[in-house]
């Protein structure tokens, strides 16, 4: 993702323009800026999860599949430790409420020797943890959010870092899709083959996402620290066969919308098999195109259009996908 410090936040369309021009290729661009990577030949670097449902006899539930790739070589337990590169990603079922959430560690905290996704981790830990509570029934995942960032930030020895966050509930009686997301990872909902709701990211300025932070004293003025009240709040009712995607931006600025919809419109099934075929077409097409330095990614085109100097290409970057179908029992 991008960096921490606002001082490098703020000047770096103005540094990236004049290290462009001692480039001599788009490829270089696409290697030294973005620090493109290709140790991703085997299958450590790959995962799907598939997850099931709490079910009762009657409430819809969801079918969901996870999976991710990592920008650089895997860290060493990654796999078990709900990551991928400095991307994290949670789900959770309960009888009242179907809970997806992922966070981005903001990348830059890496400069001063911080691991940059364990504070998207331990985000996601706390939402997790507070989503199992009796009394959560998945109508306001901002107050989730709120809760698990409060537990975060108030421990003895917090964890230092920042990310972006995006949680979405499902509350299985009403069979509705509440949502809360901050920054610039975000979900879709898709109906018939056609995109009904999309988030819109929340940014500062080009590739600077709001994002939750918890830094050391002496850094407080010169890292961006939003609130989780500003989370985007959206509430949308669900149908069964509807799929609900949820995912960082290592997805989104690399595959457009036409792309995605081709993929998943592909899908014969809504179950377990398919979402997991999907889902890894979904993840795999992402992570090609991140590496071709002259396809024109949904990434360029936003630079272009903040007149950032960018030739053009994908951009590597860590990508999860949470992928999941509603569907009701069979009385």
């Amino acid at each position: 993702m991008m960096t921490t410090m606002r001082s490098r936040l703020k000047s770096w369309p103005r540094l990236l323009s004049r290290f462009v021009r001692q480039l001599k290729s788009p490829l270089q661009i696409a290697r030294h800026s973005f620090h493109r990577d290709t140790h991703f030949t085997n299958l450590s670097d790959y995962s799907v999860r598939s997850y099931q449902s709490v079910r009762s006899s009657r409430d819809p539930y969801l079918v969901k599949v996870v999976q991710g790739r990592s920008k650089r070589q895997r860290y060493a337990g990654e796999r078990s430790n709900q990551r991928f590169g400095e991307d994290s990603w949670f789900v959770s079922s309960t009888p009242l409420a179907e809970v997806l959430g992922v966070a981005d560690g903001v990348g830059g905290w890496r400069d001063m020797g911080v691991d940059a996704g364990r504070f998207a981790k331990e985000l996601m830990s706390c939402c997790s943890g507070r989503a199992q509570h009796s009394d959560f029934d998945g109508r306001n995942p901002r107050d989730l959010l709120i809760a698990g960032y409060q537990e975060l930030s108030d421990r003895k020895h917090p964890v230092v870092g920042s990310s972006t966050a995006c949680l979405v509930t499902m509350h299985r009686r009403e069979c509705t899709l509440y949502t809360a997301n901050l920054g610039d990872s975000g979900f879709m909902v898709v109906r018939n083959g056609q995109v009904l709701h999309r988030s819109q990211e929340q940014t500062h300025d080009f590739n600077t996402p709001y994002q939750l932070a918890v830094a050391p004293e002496n850094q407080r003025d010169y890292v961006y620290s939003d609130r989780p009240e500003m989370a985007v709040s959206t509430r949308h009712s669900l149908q069964p066969g509807d799929l609900v995607l949820l995912a960082t931006d290592g997805l989104f600025d690399n595959l457009p919308e036409s792309m995605l919809l081709k993929i998943l419109n592909g899908l014969k099934e809504r179950d377990e098999r398919e979402l997991l075929v999907g889902a890894s077409q979904v993840v795999d097409k992402a992570r090609e195109l991140s590496l071709n330095a002259n396809y024109q990614s949904p990434f360029a085109l936003k630079a272009r259009e903040h007149n950032v100097p960018y030739p053009g290409g994908g951009k590597p970057d860590d990508i999860t996908l949470i992928l999941a179908s509603v569907e009701v029992p069979n009385v």
